[in-house]
């Protein structure tokens, strides 16, 4: 007896994928300038006087390697901007490798390091926001003294987040010349190095992108939602430069331009997530029964009492992933966005950065007798 077999057929939904922020970092150039302070005269309104004038004496640019150890243990520790703060020199004399985690012969003692991260008179360390969204470039501009590397002869160079003699290094290289051979950079007693370092981080999604976002308590299970990182910072004016007053890793945040209100939020969020702390208020969960913006550039503040902390978990290889649990008393209301503020303070208002926000339909009310878990917000970064 024939058998007649009849195709079976399952239909599953098909949703969106979870949440992820993406971070891409990649070396740019190092511009390194041996040389002196001589003095000038110079003539202003209270009369003529002088001043110290950086003079470069010999100077290159090159290309650079960034290490492995960057994306596998710096970032989850130091993050993207934290990781480069000092600079090193040595005189050792093999190629450079990704795998390597530390100059080949760093000068200086265990006792008495020579690192810097003396930035020069004139000069700023800065977060330079690119013409395309989410992309910046970190500028580290450190300088040795001639007590530090006068009289030396140098071949190596790389930047890392501590001031300890052969600490972690996030990237490493020869002294170039400009057909990218090695050179020995041979120093006179009163002679500093100046080196200016960029790297570039891009970030993702910055156009608003839809997912599925796991929910549990009120409102459980998934539902679908569009996520974008954006440029927010704060709209505060310049009286509010108080709270902007910081080292961020170097850099001091009030120094920056006057569009900064709107750009670098993007980039302060995903340092927090891959830290796996909050700095400052920056890294807080904000809820909203509105929905928040999915345009890169806007100026949305808000207020609310439904504030929390991210949960975070242990680095997973070059990736975080943290949760929010809003308890019974938080958070009641019709929740239509979950965001996360770049606000470099704790009180309110907020500035949404990370805003993901519940489609049509998909928003849903909070009571006072369950607790609420955002679960799975997810960040992962490489070359």
């Amino acid at each position: 007896m024939s058998q007649i077999l009849i195709p079976r057929i399952v239909v599953r939904p098909i949703l969106p994928p979870p949440l992820e922020i993406g971070a891409r970092v990649k070396p740019q150039y190092l511009h390194w300038q041996v040389g002196r302070y001589r003095k000038r005269l110079v003539f202003g309104p209270g009369g003529r006087g002088a001043a110290d004038i950086w003079v470069p004496e010999r100077e290159g640019e090159q290309h650079n390697l960034i290490l492995n150890q960057f994306y596998d243990s710096l970032i989850p520790q130091h993050g993207f901007v934290g990781s480069s703060q000092w600079a090193a020199v040595g005189t050792g004399s093999t190629a450079p490798n990704v795998n390597d985690t530390q100059l080949a012969n760093e000068i200086g003692t265990s006792a008495a390091p020579r690192r810097t991260n003396t930035v020069p008179s004139g000069d700023s360390n800065a977060i330079e926001p690119l013409a395309t969204h989410g992309v910046y470039d970190i500028r580290r501009v450190l300088e040795f003294t001639e007590a530090q590397v006068g009289g030396l002869n140098l071949t190596e160079w790389g930047f890392g987040p501590t001031s300890a003699r052969n600490g972690p290094i996030m990237t490493r290289e020869l002294f170039r010349d400009a057909s990218n051979n090695p050179v020995v950079l041979t120093l006179a007693t009163d002679q500093r190095l100046r080196l200016v370092y960029r790297y570039r981080i891009t970030l993702s999604p910055v156009t608003a992108q839809p997912i599925t976002v796991n929910i549990g308590g009120a409102g459980p299970g998934d539902r679908t939602a569009q996520f974008v990182l954006t440029g927010m910072f704060s709209t505060r004016d310049s009286s509010f430069n108080a709270y902007f007053g910081v080292d961020y890793f170097g850099i001091v945040l009030n120094s920056l331009d006057g569009t900064f209100r709107q750009r670098r939020g993007d980039l302060i969020v995903a340092d927090a997530l891959a830290r796996g702390t909050t700095f400052q208020g920056a890294g807080m969960v904000v809820v909203s029964s509105s929905a928040l913006p999915l345009n890169y550039i806007h100026t949305t503040e808000f207020a609310t009492g439904a504030v929390k902390s991210l949960n975070f978990a242990a680095a997973s290889g070059r990736s975080r992933q943290a949760s929010v649990l809003f308890n019974t008393n938080e958070a009641v209301m019709t929740i239509r966005s979950v965001a996360i503020s770049a606000n470099i303070r704790t009180t309110n208002p907020h500035s949404p950065t990370a805003n993901l926000v519940f489609d049509n339909g998909q928003e849903f009310s909070k009571d006072n007798q369950h607790r609420l878990s955002v679960a799975n917000w997810q960040i992962t970064w490489g070359p």
